[in-house]
């Protein structure tokens, strides 16, 4: 959080009220550059692997770290796990959730808050459950080449049990004291302690991704198959009648339920199973479990992004998620009230990505969309100008799309006949100039697009409007500029593609491949500018004072790449929780809006900075005002220690107004007092 010194009441102001106190005063508020929200898809754009439940919620896990967490199987909201690695299972007893993954295993009383754990393994680990007082987690191969097994009492301190027997364990399952693990290529294990275990085998070569236990049945999934076991040693193939592949099993509510790839089945008996209507064949379902009278499935759609769907009588299933599902957005825009993201085709339908926002908060999908990966937008003389390329059926080869928009919703075709592939455009000097590679096309109100006659462009990708010039950036370091959007000039080369470009306060700053940030207040004389980052970054924007550059996901971290920086120059690195390569920023209504694949959309808090100043003591007790952002919300706090867990909420309040006052009733029931304003 940052914090400022406040004035204090003058020492005469504390001593005519007859009380002997010392007053410190303080102002908190988080960054608003540190505060990343997810806007779409909700709650989480990764895919989910596994869901459990437990006191009296429901914890879904997934790629990238993705967690979800819902109390009711309905409302669910994006939790940060503090890793970035893929999580692949989850189980919860005693009192606590393990999630498990590639980077090891983390924990959380709630779901909502999660410490890392030294799993003291360095394999990746698939599946967890619990029984018998004890976690086991399963998992890739160990030092020795075997299948990993590991547990633990209490979540916090992990052994390596020796599985013995080579091989990848999937999932793990335990009831009546016995503990079985399935694997790939047919693995199968058992164990009365989960220390000492013994191989089997069901006879048959499935790769297993699933088991569970009830009716006095283990039943595990694999490929297209269910398999039963009244214990664990013995197994017999059911009819599961499907041609879908099956990844998850569980048990509640005396139903099996099975899902995969478009595909749910249940049974109360594991031998006769039902297909389910899960109202969509676009989601692959690869974890599920039961609690609180709901059944609870996870995986991904089509496009990559989390999917939850929920039912209660396993006949009528909800989806529980919200938002675009678009593949990816590469570009993003403001203006006239209104932000517009644009992206990919949808492999199925073809039709482009396009999406729109009053706010940054609540996006929609434009209605009618013709065919067109689009990868640049902006906005100039009340008209959104969108541009990309789709494939001419006449003609089996790539053709440029120019749309336009005046809200962001309805939009139209401009494309000429023979325009070729395009890639960024920009408004300045009351011209659209559009640009891809060698191709540059110009228009003055958006509707009627001319090819450039000097045809002196080279390797052009994207560009701005700034200073009187328009410059476009591209591969091999190019930087070109042009008074006109016909004539250009070289003003660079290099060998790192340059990617993104913006002006703002004086500067051009372009971004691209290994981390590489240039600044140039002409656009001629350009330096290089050494961000300490190697990501590659995809776009850069300028707004309130502030260069936002964002990227690829970090080598280093695994975390999406966001930088920010006052001046072009001096650059600092934001970790969000988010994991997602992002390819478009842009700035609007006192916030930054980032897009990127999976249809993933950010926005930035707006600043939320504000003063508290006291004005000593009155009738009614110690009086203070706020001075702070309308429309941010504030607590007041109180301490007589400065302990940090000595401090109390007075009061909360969203600011409406520039100055709010505010009145300490109790101040004088105590020898000293302490205050501070904290946003959120």
């Amino acid at each position: 959080m940052k914090r400022c010194l406040l004035r204090v009441p003058s020492s005469d102001k504390v001593l005519a009220a007859g009380v002997s106190v010392f007053l410190f005063s303080l102002s908190v508020s988080a960054d608003p550059l540190d505060q990343w929200t997810r806007r779409n898809p909700l709650p989480t754009a990764g895919r989910l692997e596994a869901v459990a439940f437990g006191n009296g919620s429901f914890v879904a896990v997934g790629r990238g770290g993705a967690v979800a967490v819902s109390t009711n199987g309905t409302n669910w909201v994006s939790q940060n796990s503090g890793t970035s690695g893929n999580l692949r299972g989850v189980a919860f007893g005693k009192g606590v959730f393990v999630a498990v993954g590639d980077d090891g295993l983390i924990v959380s009383s709630d779901g909502l808050n999660w410490s890392t754990m030294n799993s003291r393994s360095d394999a990746s680990l698939n599946g967890v459950t619990f029984g018998a007082e004890n976690f086991v987690a399963v998992g890739g191969s160990d030092l020795n080449g075997n299948a990993t097994v590991l547990t633990s009492s209490d979540a916090s301190n992990w052994f390596a049990a020796n599985s013995g027997t080579p091989g990848v364990l999937t999932a793990v399952a335990y009831t009546n004291g016995t503990f079985v693990a399935v694997g790939e290529g047919d693995l199968i294990l058992t164990s009365t302690d989960a220390s000492a275990w013994v191989a089997t085998n069901s006879g048959t070569s499935i790769d297993f991704s699933g088991i569970t236990h009830g009716n006095g049945n283990f039943v595990a999934v694999g490929g297209t198959e269910i398999l039963t076991s009244s214990d664990g040693l013995q197994w017999s193939i059911q009819n599961a009648d499907t041609t879908n592949e099956l990844y998850a099993v569980s048990f509640g509510g005396g139903q099996f339920v099975a899902a995969g790839m478009g595909v749910i089945l249940t049974s109360t008996n594991a031998t006769n199973w039902i297909t389910r209507d899960s109202s969509t064949n676009a989601v692959t379902l690869r974890g599920a479990a039961y609690g609180n009278g709901t059944f609870t499935a996870v995986g991904s759609t089509r496009s990559l992004t989390g999917a939850i769907l929920t039912s209660t009588d396993l006949t009528n299933w909800t989806s529980r998620t919200s938002g675009i599902l678009d593949w990816a957005y590469y570009s993003v825009a403001f203006g006239n009230g209104t932000l517009v993201a644009v992206g990919l085709q949808d492999v199925v339908s073809g039709t482009g990505a396009i999406a729109s926002s009053p706010d940054g908060v609540t996006w929609t999908r434009s209605d009618s969309l013709p065919t067109a990966n689009l990868f640049g937008v902006t906005y100039g003389a009340g008209l959104f100008v969108a541009v990309g390329s789709y494939t001419n059926t006449t003609a089996p080869q790539k053709a440029g799309r120019i749309l336009t928009s005046t809200d962001g919703a309805v939009w139209f075709d401009r494309s000429p006949t023979a325009t070729l592939p395009l890639s960024g455009v920009a408004f300045g000097n009351g011209s659209f100039v559009a640009v891809g590679g060698t191709n540059v096309v110009t228009s003055t109100d958006g509707f009627i697009w001319t090819p450039s006659v000097s045809a002196n462009a080279t390797n052009l990708t994207n560009i701005t409007f700034g200073n009187g010039l328009f410059v476009g950036v591209g591969l091999r370091g190019t930087i070109q500029t042009s008074t006109n959007g016909d004539v250009w000039t070289t003003r660079q080369t290099g060998t790192r593609a340059l990617l993104g470009i913006t002006y703002g306060n004086g500067r051009f700053v372009t971004v691209g491949s290994a981390g590489i940030i240039l600044a140039s207040e002409d656009a001629i004389t350009w330096t290089n500018v050494d961000p300490g980052f190697g990501d590659i970054l995809h776009s850069v924007t300028y707004g309130g004072g502030t260069f936002v550059a964002a990227g690829d996901a970090s080598v280093a971290t695994g975390f999406t790449t966001i930088l920010t920086s006052p001046d072009g120059v001096v650059w600092a690195k934001r970790t969000p929780a988010s994991v997602q390569n992002l390819r478009g920023a842009a700035y609007g209504h006192g916030t930054f809006v980032l897009v990127g694949d999976q249809a993933s959309i950010l926005q930035s808090a707006s600043s939320t900075e504000g003063s508290l100043t006291a004005n000593g003591f009155g009738a009614a007790g110690f009086e203070m005002v706020v001075a702070g952002v309308s429309g941010a919300r504030y607590r007041l706090q109180a301490s007589t220690n400065l302990n940090t867990a000595g401090w109390i909420d007075l009061t909360a309040f969203t600011n409406t107004q520039p100055a709010t006052s505010l009145v300490d009733t109790t101040a004088t029931s105590f020898p000293q007092r302490f205050y501070r304003l904290v946003s959120p």
